[in-house]
C-alpha cells in the first residue's frame, strides 16, 4: 500500500510529537511508500517548532503551514490536496486514537472501498457527545447516510475518490461531505469500532458555539447541492 497519514492540527505542541511519532511507526510497517502530511492550521502556541523539530528525525514527514487559522475544513482540504498515494489516512492531532488499530482497518478494504471509524467510548464530556450524536442524526438525515460518527477522525479513503470530489466545507461538514462524495460515487463504505482515549493537553474546540454555527450555515448553503441523496453503498 502507498499510503498518506493526513493530520490537521492547531494549538497541539503537547501532543503532535506522539501523533507522528506513530503514525511513523505504524506507516512503516504496513505501507510500500509512506507520507505524513501534517497541516498546521495556523498555530499560535509552539507547535511550528515542534514540528520543525520532528522533520529533521522524520524523513516521512511534510509541514503545511497557514499563515492563520483556517478552520477544520480548510485545513483537512490543504492536506488532501498536498497526499499523493493510493489511500490516504485522516487523523487529528490530539493524539485521542490509537494507529496501531489501523491495520484492522486496513483489512476491510479487501471487500470495501472506504473505511470510516467510530468512537466505541468517545472520551469527550457531555456537551460533545451530545453534539456529535445530534450532528451525525442530522447529516445522515440530510445527506442520505448511515453513520454511527460522522466526525470521527479515523478515515481510510482511496486518492482517486478525493480527486473526483468537490469537497467545499470550511468547517466541520468535511467528515459528512467526503462520505457523502464516497456514496455519491457509489463506493462501499465500511465501518469499525475504535478506540477514544482522554486529550491529555490543550484545549478542544470542536463543540464551540462558533464551530457549530459555521457548520450548520455550511449544511443549509449545501442543500441544493446535496440534499436527500438515496443512500447506499454502506456496509456494517
Amino acid at each position: 500500500m502507498r499510503l498518506s497519514v493526513v493530520v490537521p492540527c492547531f494549538n497541539e505542541e503537547g501532543n503532535i510529537a506522539c501523533v507522528v511519532a506513530q503514525a511513523a511507526e505504524v506507516g512503516r510497517r504496513l505501507a510500500t511508500e509512506l507520507e505524513i502530511i501534517v497541516v498546521d492550521d495556523g498555530s499560535t502556541d509552539d507547535t511550528a517548532q515542534v514540528l520543525a523539530t520532528l522533520r529533521e528525525i522524520v524523513p516521512e514527514l511534510e509541514i503545511v503551514p497557514h499563515a492563520e487559522n483556517r478552520g477544520y475544513g480548510v485545513a483537512v482540504r490543504s492536506g488532501l490536496d498536498r497526499a499523493g498515494m493510493d489511500y490516504i489516512f485522516l487523523t487529528d492531532g490530539d493524539g485521542q486514537f490509537d494507529l496501531e488499530e489501523l491495520p484492522a482497518a486496513i483489512q476491510l478494504l479487501r471487500d470495501h472501498d472506504v473505511v470510516a471509524g467510530y468512537r466505541r467510548h468517545r472520551q469527550d464530556g457531555w456537551w460533545r457527545r451530545l453534539w456529535g450524536r445530534s450532528w451525525t442524526a442530522l447529516v445522515n438525515r440530510v445527506f442520505g447516510l448511515r453513520v454511527r460518527d460522522a466526525n470521527c477522525a479515523f478515515k481510510l479513503v482511496p486518492q482517486s475518490l478525493l480527486l473526483s470530489s468537490d469537497l467545499r466545507s470550511q468547517g466541520a461538514l468535511i467528515s459528512a461531505e467526503i462520505l457523502f462524495e464516497a456514496q455519491r460515487s457509489d463506493l462501499s463504505v465500511a465501518e469499525c469500532a475504535v478506540s477514544h482515549y482522554p486529550r491529555q493537553t490543550g484545549r478542544q474546540s470542536g463543540a464551540s458555539p462558533r464551530v457549530i454555527a459555521t457548520a450548520l450555515m455550511e449544511l443549509v448553503a449545501c442543500l441544493p447541492r446535496k440534499a436527500f441523496s438515496t443512500p447506499r453503498g454502506f456496509a456494517k
